[in-house]
């Protein structure tokens, strides 16, 4: 689902210091929604040079916290004892991931699976940050 600054951005007529302003006035969150969705770099493409710094800092911050988790999942994915447990009964991996990497769980059974995507590694880094669940002291 693009914000309205995506959608802006994507016309064919753009007015460089109105989309800067608009993006200037978006929250964080909404401006990572942009990069996890994937099309943040068309809106830093529209903006004017003076003003691409805005969003390609914090491109950058959010590119390097994948790669992050990225190198992490990998690293799991060649230990010894994860590969041990993947080849083993599903349910018993399972609770394996389950009680090993819990925070990690949605990236280690997408990879399981084959299915893992740049896309789902930014939606997982965009959870971090601003997760739906809420964590309470209990």
């Amino acid at each position: 689902m693009v914000n309205q600054v995506g959608r802006y951005a994507a016309s064919d007529e753009v007015d460089d210091f109105l989309l800067m302003k608009m993006v200037m006035e978006l929250p964080e969150k909404d401006k990572m929604v942009m990069w996890s969705q994937g099309y943040l770099d068309s809106v830093i493409e529209k903006l004017p040079e003076y003003a691409r710094d805005i969003l390609e800092n914090r491109k950058q911050k959010w590119e390097d916290t994948k790669e992050f988790y990225q190198q992490q999942i990998e690293e799991i994915l060649s230990d010894e004892e994860f590969i041990k447990q993947s080849k083993g009964e599903r349910k018993q991996f399972a609770l394996f991931v389950m009680e090993h990497y819990r925070e990690l769980q949605s990236l280690l059974f997408a990879a399981y699976d084959g299915k893992i995507t740049d896309e789902d590694i930014r939606k997982f880094v965009y959870r971090r940050r601003f997760g739906g669940r809420k964590k309470y002291l209990h």
